[in-house]
């Protein structure tokens, strides 16, 4: 009898889930908005990084760009400077006509960018100090900064096991 009763329980809770699934699939939550948020985004030189900072630009956040490569880092805070100026555009159309929702005008949204290597703990804590003096308080943080060796594990060098573990491991603490 208790088997039973066991087992009428956990097929109830399987079904529950599956009706919360569905549920949350079916009413989406609304957005959180990042609109004028000073928002941190490690390794934004490329890959990931770059893209998340795209988007977060056309959110209209406030972008700090972290990367080891300079130029490369540059070079993402051009395009989202590009995408800053189309903003702004499209502000000054819509002068005339008053925006369905709230949005800070485009001209307050910059982009710093800071050379950091997050593999090393000096470097995380001077860049964000300096990012505090310089910007404020960083109100989303994406720790997107990763570095892949591309070889198995038994072909890796022991420094590169070491980069790998810094970067992807122990820079989320610091």
């Amino acid at each position: 009898m208790n088997i039973v009763v066991e087992l009428f329980v956990v097929t109830f809770k399987v079904l529950w889930a599956f009706v919360l699934a569905a549920a949350r699939w079916l009413v989406r939550p609304k957005e959180k908005s990042v609109s004028g948020q000073v928002c941190l985004i490690t390794g934004a030189g490329s890959g990931l990084g770059r893209l998340f900072a795209l988007e977060f630009a056309r959110r209209r956040a406030q972008l700090v760009l972290w990367d080891i490569n300079t130029q490369s880092n540059e070079e993402t805070a051009g395009m989202v400077r590009h995408i800053y100026r189309e903003l702004e555009e499209q502000d000054k159309l819509r002068a005339g006509n008053p925006p369905e929702e709230e949005v800070l005008p485009s001209s307050n949204l910059q982009v710093y960018t800071y050379t950091c290597d997050v593999g090393k703990r000096e470097s995380v804590y001077t860049t964000a100090e300096k990012v505090r003096r310089e910007v404020g308080d960083v109100y989303l943080l994406l720790n997107n900064a990763g570095v892949v060796s591309g070889h198995h594990l038994l072909e890796c060098p022991d420094e590169l096991i070491e980069r790998t573990m810094m970067v992807n491991c122990h820079a989320h603490f610091w």
